[in-house]
């Protein structure tokens, strides 16, 4: 039988299929190489600092290769985890706050100086959360997202699991490849990019380049004109030095710019009690009358502007038989907006949070093995400098209420300066106690210290006064790991793991008050255990994880009861716990037809703890309760050298909930996302063009609920929409 390649998916989630999406596999750092097996491809992962199959890596992943991500039109994260079961992302709008979850396990701000559950890696350089690991996923061999704890092998409070960026390398022959997509909306987005050697067989670089543009999905009543657009570009370059048979230096930098305007909101309701509903009804002025037309009103454009780059060196070399690898990074970003925060033609408050963040990493780490055992492990250094300028702009129609028009464009805010410095020792062994059996201990031990220096101009009394704090503390957790991994065959494997996860302390640095400005810890077991199978010769596998987590010392953001106006606060509240199932299907009943199913079933709960306000936790925001994915391809030739294909898929959500404290207005009833392609493609891959619909029954979700409605100068709950249906048509040209 002449089997085409396909990608496949892993045990804890699912299959996305070439046409529809990505591949999902159980395991993690895709490789370049890939071996066939029957009819579906096997991927070679190095999830464990080493080259196996996905489906003889105990750990459970999903992973897109580089086909996959050009056939779903993988562009961000937002594209990821919808077709990731167990991961949600809530896609605010903006660079800077939208959160990620995985299993449920969620951080609690979006503030640079505050860690995420999730780490987000760029060729394994952490990123951090929000401005810095929002990039755009251009010319990338493959993506990984890693469940559960990785606290041994990557660590930096990765206790929810991380998302693992890996770019193309340079190559040995020239290659070149240009990408064009127009679609409605205005979208336009283009990429190029070349790679070869430069000199001899010795020096090779690669250079990319991609540019993304987006006409405005809502519609400003006040302002006529079209708003929620997005413009940016993106460049990335690379020098890949080989040095002898052993030894190889990879050079690299890259660089993102982005000025758009963002953070769209829609009015849900107003609370008439309040001084603004009470003013903008004296004014006659419009109320948003329908949360759902993409109609919104606002006197000023929301802007979001930021500037980003890094730069970092890979060095790897064989010592004997010991391979050491060292990466040295620097990353910064600039990043400003500005936004009304009443949403009305009325001239009354205006919001931003800008920051400012420098950070520097190294891991110097070694592997090796020796006789029935493989070892690896290593050093970790990370350095990092925030600067939070949040603020509060009082317009002149508030200020003329106020008895005070000449204060007009007064601004209440902070400046907060947090330093974070994080070393670690890592390692890990495996014992090889038969072809069938083999046993492997890991942990890491970190020490983590942090500062801050605080302060606060409320020029009004807006926010409790002006004042100044500094602080500093540390911490230090050794989180252990331990994986069996027993082969009944050689096409059924099964694994169990134990893990634990560490994400330090810190310090609010937001608008608020001195009281509670530190928070503490949080920690998180993790049991899980997972079968992967191969079936009929290769032409399916089918893959079952089941997990339970448990979570203390949770870290959750809140309003602050101290001040009157909304100032998120962080504070310890609680333990939860996080429990599942996820399964993968993927099957090739013929040469022509690819068919996928996964689904992951959770449980998300708090089992005690309160807000800051002393209201009681629930259900886990963002944690649906059920995610499943059924896609197909159908692919056939139509001349020589040419193929057609068609195919689709469902992505499909349970009920969630937006907010931590559970409110009606924030749940998310269950939905379905579907989407279309059909295209030809030439057989050798030089060439493809593609016409795609998404969301083509144009399925309205809520992705966010901001309540502010219990605030005097704003009285509303607000909500953020996902994106309309779309049509367009994008071409791929490959040298």
């Amino acid at each position: 039988m002449n089997c085409r390649k396909t990608g496949l998916a892993g045990a804890s989630v699912l299959a996305l299929t070439a046409a529809a999406g990505a591949v999902s596999a159980q395991d993690t750092d895709v490789a370049a190489d890939t071996q066939v097996r029957g009819g579906i491809e096997t991927i070679v992962v190095t999830a464990r600092k080493r080259e196996e199959s996905i489906q003889e890596t105990p750990i459970s992943v999903t992973a897109f290769t580089e086909g996959m991500i050009e056939r779903a039109g993988i562009t961000d994260i937002a594209d990821v985890a919808i077709r990731t079961p167990g991961l949600a992302y809530g896609n605010y709008g903006d660079e800077k706050l939208s959160p990620t979850s995985l299993r449920g396990v969620i951080g609690g701000s979006g503030s640079a100086g505050a860690d995420g559950a999730v780490g987000f890696y760029l060729d394994e350089v952490f990123l951090g959360q929000g401005v810095g690991a929002t990039i755009d996923l251009f010319d990338m061999e493959r993506i990984e997202v890693l469940r559960g704890p990785q606290g041994t092998l990557f660590g930096r409070n990765t206790i929810g699991g991380l998302i693992h960026y890996t770019t193309a390398r340079p190559t040995d022959e020239f290659e070149a490849y240009l990408e064009a997509e127009i679609g409605d909306y205005d979208h336009r987005r283009i990429g190029a990019g070349i790679s070869g050697p430069l000199i001899g067989d010795r020096v090779s670089g690669r250079l990319a380049f991609v540019r993304n543009q987006r006409g405005g999905t809502s519609y400003n009543v006040v302002l006529d004109e079209e708003v929620n657009t997005e413009d940016s570009w993106s460049a990335r370059g690379q020098l890949l030095f080989d040095i002898g048979d052993r030894t190889e230096w990879r050079l690299s930098a890259d660089y993102r710019e982005v000025d758009q305007d963002s953070l769209v909101f829609e009015t849900l309701n107003y609370n008439d009690a309040t001084t603004f509903a009470t003013v903008l009804d004296l004014y006659g002025l419009p109320r948003n009358a329908d949360p759902f037309d993409r109609n919104v009103y606002a006197d000023d454009i929301t802007y979001e502007r930021s500037e980003a780059w890094g730069v970092a060196s890979h060095f790897t070399t064989m010592i004997g038989d010991v391979e050491l690898v060292n990466i040295t990074a620097y990353r910064t970003h600039d990043y400003a907006n500005r936004t009304d925060t009443d949403r009305s033609a009325l001239e009354w408050a205006y919001d931003g949070d800008p920051e400012e963040v420098s950070r520097f990493s190294n891991e110097l780490r070694l592997s090796w093995s020796s006789g029935d055992f493989d070892w690896v492990g290593g050093l970790y250094y990370y350095q990092q400098e925030t600067n939070n300028l949040s603020f509060i702009e009082l317009g002149g129609d508030l200020m003329t209420l106020l008895g005070a028009p000449s204060l007009a464009g007064i601004r209440a805010g902070s400046d907060a300066a947090m330093d974070t410095t994080s070393i670690a020792v890592f390692g890990a062994g495996t014992w090889n106690v038969s072809d069938r059996l083999d046993f492997t201990l890991g942990g890491r031990y970190t020490t983590e210290e942090k500062s801050i220096d605080y302060s606060q101009s409320d020029p009004v009394g807006l926010l409790g006064g002006d004042f100044a704090v500094s602080a500093e503390d540390d911490w230090a957790e050794f989180t252990p790991s331990a994986n069996v991994r027993f082969r009944f065959t050689s096409d059924v494997m099964g694994y169990a793991t134990v893990s634990r996860g560490f994400k330090s302390g810190g310090f609010n640095d937001a608008l608020g008050d001195a009281n509670g400005i530190s928070f503490d810890p949080e920690t998180l077991w993790n049991y899980e255990a997972g079968l992967k199978t191969t079936l009929f010769n290769g032409l399916m596998q089918a893959n079952v994880t089941a997990f339970y987590m448990d979570w203390s010392d949770i870290q959750v953001a809140g309003d602050n009861p101290a001040t009157p106006v909304y100032d998120p606060i962080i504070v310890n509240a609680g333990a939860a716990h996080s429990q599942g199932l996820e399964l993968e299907i993927l099957a090739q009943p013929t040469d022509n037809l690819t068919l996928g199913f996964n689904a992951a079933l959770l449980e998300a709960e708090f089992d005690e703890g309160t807000l800051p306000n002393g209201a009681p936790l629930a259900d886990i925001p963002r944690a649906p309760d059920y995610t499943a994915n059924l896609n197909a391809e159908y692919r056939a030739p139509m001349t020589p050298g040419t193929d057609w294909f068609v195919g689709g898929e469902v992505l499909m959500r349970g009920e969630s909930y937006l907010t931590v404290d559970n409110q009606e207005d924030g749940h998310v009833n269950a939905y379905a996302l579907v989407n279309l392609n059909i295209g030809l493609e030439s057989s050798d891959g030089r060439w493809r063009i593609n016409l795609w619909g998404r969301n083509i029954f144009d399925e309205t979700v809520k992705e966010r609920l901001f309540d502010l409605s219990n605030q005097d100068v704003v009285g509303q709950k607000f909500i953020v929409l996902n994106d309309p249906a779309t049509i367009g048509v994008s071409l791929n040209l490959r040298y």
